[in-house]
């Protein structure tokens, strides 16, 4: 197995960096539009629409169609979703990672883990903008053919040793539903999940797109952590 290494970020990783987050970020889109027709409102809707249709035309095609142009409607939202989630990304912390991350005065930085040279991962920690007092743990990203080889966790304990390091007391998080395996990398680094709610956009909301709130009192737990690291 390869060895990988984590150092902080450069400059000359602007592009890549940007290219790790966006293809991270849409390769959900399978997985949520899955989740999105398991719930059985959805099945019972398209259900209702495909009766209806064959009620009205008396034809199975027309009903099938119909049943085909909701699956459409659904996989359109999801795809606008996640575009819509890389382009945030791109537009707040991430178009000025320097700016956002880097400045010596600020309680903030961002690493990037690397394979034979090549930047596989990302991480970051900064003040958390949705509350007042705590930091938040941002771009956790792994390209997938790196996966399974901890390099998700040291990025994490990378970024939770710097907190520690700087009295921070309250790490959050923010993941959707469809990242499993990284809740389970969070429940394994002590993280606890607080709440959930669907993510303010159309798109989100018309698939019911959670995003869940995980939280990390640093403390104990860190010190364990960091000996086992």
């Amino acid at each position: 197995m390869m060895e990988y290494s984590l150092r902080e970020y450069r400059d000359s990783d602007y592009a890549v960096v940007h290219e790790v987050y966006s293809t991270g970020f849409r390769e959900h889109s399978r997985a949520i539009f899955v989740m999105v027709l398991r719930r059985l409102r959805v099945q019972a809707v398209l259900f209702a629409v495909f009766l209806a249709l064959l009620e009205l035309s008396g034809s199975l095609l027309t009903a099938m169609l119909g049943v085909s142009g909701g699956l459409l409607a659904i996989r359109v939202s999801v795809q606008c979703l996640l575009e819509q989630g890389v382009r945030l990304g791109l537009s707040e912390d991430l178009q000025n990672i320097r700016a956002s991350y880097m400045d010596p005065s600020r309680v903030a930085r961002f690493w990037v883990a690397e394979v034979q040279g090549i930047l596989v991962g990302t991480v970051a920690i900064l003040p958390c903008v949705e509350e007042r007092g705590a930091w938040e743990l941002k771009r956790i990203t792994v390209l997938k053919r790196s996966r399974g080889r901890g390099i998700g966790k040291a990025l994490c304990q990378t970024a939770m040793e710097f907190a520690a390091n700087h009295g921070v007391e309250r790490v959050v998080l923010f993941t959707s539903m469809a990242q499993s395996d990284a809740h389970r990398l969070y429940d394994s680094l002590g993280f606890k999940k607080e709440t959930e709610f669907v993510w303010p956009s159309l798109p989100a909301r018309l698939v019911n797109f959670l995003v869940y709130k995980y939280a990390y009192k640093v403390g104990v737990r860190t010190e364990q952590m960091l000996i086992s690291y």
